[in-house]
């Protein structure tokens, strides 16, 4: 069966986007046993650099292996094939050692951004100023690169970047069905609107949109209630809340995070990898369910519940979600 191709896309920067989707590639090939590829589309390149090792991407850049790379040849005319720019073990992708995947053989591959890609919007920008013809098909670019690689992936995620860009476009179009992950704050919903209108504009694909992920969330704050009250309990079809919610934790931020000035060290600051996917994601402490409101899942798991255990719960609750690909598409 073919990949199943989704993008995780929010409008407004901040919300998790990059922490989320190496989440879920982690558990889906870790724990699930799927073969998974990631394409980093954000020009701030967090998923990037949380995945590869530093001195590895600057490799890949070398060779001209990277997102913007496989734009730029697009836009110069070039045929693509997308697995000329795949980085694989012995690269590294993920911090986690391969002895710790439950099915060993299973796949977690990426295609690497780097901030180049912020260059492109420069480009396309003098096209336009020197009145030469934009290249024909380029927001197709991404959906035609992947077509000869469906076969090899059970999932491809696509961390997009924020704002409505070429990049956006190209990820939806290349998508069947897109999520976002929002704090529970006005804002984050308004980039949900956002999207979804961009997703009905786009000419040659229908895109699913799957619903919104609540992430560092605060359930402590009226304002966190008061939204997340008005997603679950209203139940808004725009909106399609997953049932399982990801809190504001200090662990999950410095895993989403990295720091150019400790060298050729992972997030949380370590020299070597994770020998397991529980050792990177389990806490040695119990975090809290709210005891009633919209936000408490004690009715599934108690009073307390582990970090690891939530993230599981969500990663099933994402392949229920998106488990096989829509069976007419318009292409």
């Amino acid at each position: 069966m073919a990949a199943v191709v989704v993008s995780v896309i929010n409008l407004k920067g901040g919300v998790g986007k990059s922490t989320l989707t190496m989440m879920l590639g982690e558990f889906l090939a870790f724990r699930h046993g799927k073969n998974v590829l990631l394409v980093d589309m954000d020009a701030q390149a967090n998923l990037s650099y949380c995945m590869v090792s530093q001195h590895n991407i600057e490799r890949q850049e070398r060779a001209s292996r990277t997102t913007y790379h496989l734009f730029k040849a697009a836009l110069s005319g070039r045929e693509v094939h997308i697995d000329r720019f795949i980085t694989r073990p012995p690269l590294v992708v993920s911090n986690i050692a391969r002895a710790g995947m439950a099915h060993h053989g299973t796949r977690l591959e990426m295609v690497v951004s780097t901030p180049s890609v912020a260059q492109l919007d420069e480009e396309l920008l003098r096209l336009w100023e020197d009145n030469r013809p934009m290249p024909e098909g380029v927001r197709h670019v991404l959906n035609q690169a992947l077509q000869p690689v469906l076969g090899h992936y059970d999932y491809i995620l696509i961390d997009c970047p924020p704002g409505l860009s070429l990049f956006s476009s190209a990820a939806l179009l290349a998508s069947h069905y897109f999520i976002t992950p929002i704090i529970p704050e006005p804002l984050s919903l308004l980039g949900v609107n956002l999207v979804q209108d961009r997703a009905r504009e786009l000419k040659g694909r229908t895109v699913e949109f799957k619903g919104v992920i609540l992430n560092i969330v605060k359930h402590y704050r009226k304002t966190h209630q008061r939204i997340s009250g008005d997603l679950y309990e209203t139940q808004e079809p725009k909106y399609q809340p997953f049932q399982y919610w990801l809190p504001d934790n200090e662990t999950i931020r410095k895993l989403g995070e990295f720091d150019p000035d400790e060298q050729g060290q992972w997030a949380l600051g370590v020299d070597q990898k994770f020998p397991s996917l529980h050792a990177k994601y389990s806490l040695s402490y119990q975090l809290s369910n709210p005891a009633s409101g919209p936000l408490s899942r004690t009715n599934v798991e108690g009073p307390r519940y582990r970090l690891e255990e939530r993230i599981e719960r969500l990663t099933e609750e994402f392949e229920e979600r998106c488990g096989r690909p829509p069976r007419r598409l318009v292409s």
